[in-house]
């Protein structure tokens, strides 16, 4: 019986070479010697590779190589590996994949989030739709990219633990969002295009493609003027001057305002008269009478 000799020849992870008797739909039957036979489960064939099933990697009479994972001599049952005699990419994962790489694959995959890029055989980054641009709004990744399609981008995170990566093309380019936070802080002002009317605001994008939203509370200055009839004046493509409320850079959100900027516009109108006439004796005077010409023009 050469089970009785079985633990003297083989151990737990020896590699030994073998000959494929049999396929089933779980795995293959690998004969290592006459009278002794393993079985190499379908998930210890490949470390990336999704294998359907065992006639797509073996045939029967194929020699292979293999590891012992375990015995049960009792049982006279030996489990095998085929994955294990090779090296594992994912353990490598991180000394190849560092975040900050910059990295070409090819699209395999696209969902409603976002796209899976193959980066090498076996080994797929998920390219989340938020990070195809800095500054467009993406609602479908496959508006922007295709199956088969070859692309640039830089690794964001590398997780080997979780075998997972993530990778954004946006992250090549300088980040704009930096960039208008350095520009406009929030109590400027600039000159920006209407892009999109809601039920809650409307969108503004400013010269250099960053969006902000201008909410319904900031558009009338006139409290009188329901929101419904403030937003008639406006269409996607007009012009718009507007206050910068805040900016939030990591979120990549900006707030603006028109009514705020009529009311800085206001105050730097006042100031600037107050400053032209400060000699004049009929100053208050005229302060005032500024005041009400302006709530006239309102």
């Amino acid at each position: 019986d050469p089970w009785l000799h079985f633990e003297d020849k083989y151990h737990v992870n020896d590699v030994v070479k073998g000959k494929v008797t049999k396929l089933t739909e779980f795995g293959a039957f690998i004969e290592l010697e006459e009278g002794i036979e393993g079985l190499a489960h379908i998930s210890e064939f490949s470390w990336t590779k999704k294998v359907n099933k065992p006639s797509d990697m073996l045939k029967e009479g194929d020699e292979v190589e293999c590891m012992i994972l375990g015995y049960d001599i009792q049982a006279g049952r030996v489990s095998l590996g085929l994955k294990q005699v090779t090296a594992n990419p994912w353990d490598s994962i991180s000394g190849n994949y560092p975040v900050g790489t910059k990295v070409h694959g090819k699209v395999v995959k696209i969902t409603n989030s976002g796209a899976f890029v193959q980066l090498e055989e076996g080994i797929d980054a998920f390219l989340s739709g938020e990070d195809l641009s800095w500054t467009k709004k993406v609602k479908h990744p496959g508006s922007e990219i295709k199956v088969d399609q070859e692309l640039d981008a830089v690794v964001t995170e590398c997780n080997q633990e979780n075998h997972r990566i993530r990778i954004g093309i946006k992250q090549l380019t300088d980040n704009p969002w930096k960039e208008f936070a350095s520009q406009y802080k929030p109590g400027s002002t600039l000159e920006g295009e209407v892009t999109s009317i809601t039920d809650f605001g409307l969108f503004v994008k400013a010269p250099n493609g960053i969006e902000g939203l201008v909410n319904k509370a900031n558009i009338s200055d006139d409290r009188d003027v329901p929101f419904e009839e403030a937003i008639k004046k406006y269409n996607a493509g007009d012009k718009v001057n507007v206050y910068v409320v805040s900016i939030d850079v990591d979120k990549e959100k900006v707030a603006f305002s028109i009514k705020e900027y009529k009311k800085a516009q206001a105050r730097a109108e006042l100031s600037q008269y107050m400053a032209s006439n400060g000699d004049d004796d009929d100053g208050a005077y005229t302060i005032g009478d500024s005041l009400k010409s302006h709530k006239e023009e309102k």
